[in-house]
Parts: C-alpha cells; structure tokens; sequence
C-alpha cells in the first residue's frame, strides 16, 4: 500500500474520495457504521464494508485496501472499546515493511497536522472532503509481532503502530479491546492530544495478496481514566 500517494494525488482523483467535509459535524459519541465515509486509494482495489443486521461492520479486502472513517471529537482525551474478530485470515508478515504490511483488521486514530506542517496537497485534498492527516496511532491484528509491540507506521513519518492482536491469533473469536488514546499519544509523541481527530477501520490485503473477512462492534468512546490519588489513604 502507498498511502503517502494520496498527498500527490491530482484534483481530480480527490473528486473520487467519498468523504465528509474536514472537520464539519463535529459527533459526541461514534456514530452509527451507516453513517461513516469510505476512503479509497487511487489505483487500488477497496476493501468491502458492510453493516450486518445487529449493527455490527463487515470487513473484506480481496487483494485490497480501504479505510472507514469518522470524525469523533471527545476521542482524544479519552478512551475508546470495542470488540472485533477475523473469520478469514492472511499470511502474517512484517508490518514494519512498505510494500508487506498487508493486515486483516486495524483501527487507526488519525490526528491533524500541525500549521506548520500542512502542505499544498494536504489544502487542496480539504477542499474536496480528504481528511488531514498528521500524527497516526493504529491499532493492529495481523503480522509476525506480538501483542503490544510498538512499531513505526511505514506509510506515515509521525507515527505509531500498535500490535493488539497478532497474526497467529485465532479466527472465528471475538476478543474484546480498550485503549487509553491520550496515553497513548503521550508515550509516542510526548505530549497531550490535539483537541480533534477522526477514528478510521481498514484492511490490508493489496500488497501480498490473498481475501481477509472480519468484523468489528461496540465500538464506544469511554471517559478518561482518572489519575491515582497522590494523597494516601484517609
């Protein structure tokens, strides 16, 4: 997969992207999988996502890629659960390598670029709806690591990956999950979250090949944890 090549894409490949207006409609609580936008990548086959008749999302990427997307304003400070499982899995391979890190089933946290860092491509793809992207936690099934390696994001330079369920996990089991996302982004980038982000679910099967199927649901947001008491027991 070449993500980076959506910041060159050309304006009209931007027309393409089916994709909410930056930053608008700011939701409180994860809205419903009806309601999320599909990012597709030029040139690339995308990754089917259905919603199944109890809610929950349907993930198949058939030598494929594609993200689904929202943006969750409260994310940031707090923490975020839900369930997922893989009903047909790929070869697991090394997700720290451009060009192998197919995956069945991740869970990225997509935070804004800096002012500063804002480019041309990144303006020009806000005017047709692409969200900007900066900073990147994502949150992982598949590949050779075990669970609760941190790696860096080949596709992005300010990034963090984050193995939670690896690629020798079972199939057909549903396995719950709960991460601290300002914890988090405090270990990788040292400082408190940005204000805003968008929550995206992708898989990854263009690179080495081969059909994923998975699923994921309740997805939640959580308030942040409180910090330990500093004055004893009374």
């Amino acid at each position: 997969m070449r993500f980076a090549a959506l910041r060159r894409a050309s304006i009209p490949l931007l027309t393409a992207i089916l994709a909410a207006p930056a930053w608008a409609a700011p939701a409180p609580t994860p809205p419903a999988f009806d309601d999320w936008k599909l990012l597709a990548l030029p040139d690339k086959d995308p990754a089917e996502f259905k919603v199944s008749e109890t809610g929950s999302l349907q993930i198949e990427a058939m030598n494929a890629v594609g993200f689904l997307y929202a943006q969750i304003d409260e994310a940031p400070s707090g923490r975020l659960a839900w369930r997922w499982r893989v009903d047909q899995d790929i070869p697991a391979t090394d997700l720290s390598r451009s060009g192998e890190d197919d995956r069945p089933l991740a869970l990225h946290v997509w935070f804004p670029p800096k002012a500063e860092d804002i480019s041309l491509g990144d303006r020009l793809g806000a005017l047709f709806g692409y969200p900007m992207i900066g900073q990147v936690l994502t949150y992982v099934w598949g590949g050779t690591a075990q669970r609760g390696v941190k790696m860096p994001n080949p596709h992005f330079e300010d990034s963090k990956l984050i193995v939670l369920r690896s690629g020798t996990t079972p199939t057909g089991v549903w396995f719950n999950e709960e991460i601290d996302i300002a914890a988090d982004y405090r270990m990788a980038f040292g400082a408190p979250p940005p204000a805003k982000a968008y929550i995206a679910i992708s898989a990854d099967t263009d690179d080495v090949g081969g059909t994923s199927i998975a699923q994921l649901d309740d997805l939640k947001l959580l308030a942040p944890k409180e910090p330990p008491s500093s004055t004893g027991r009374e």
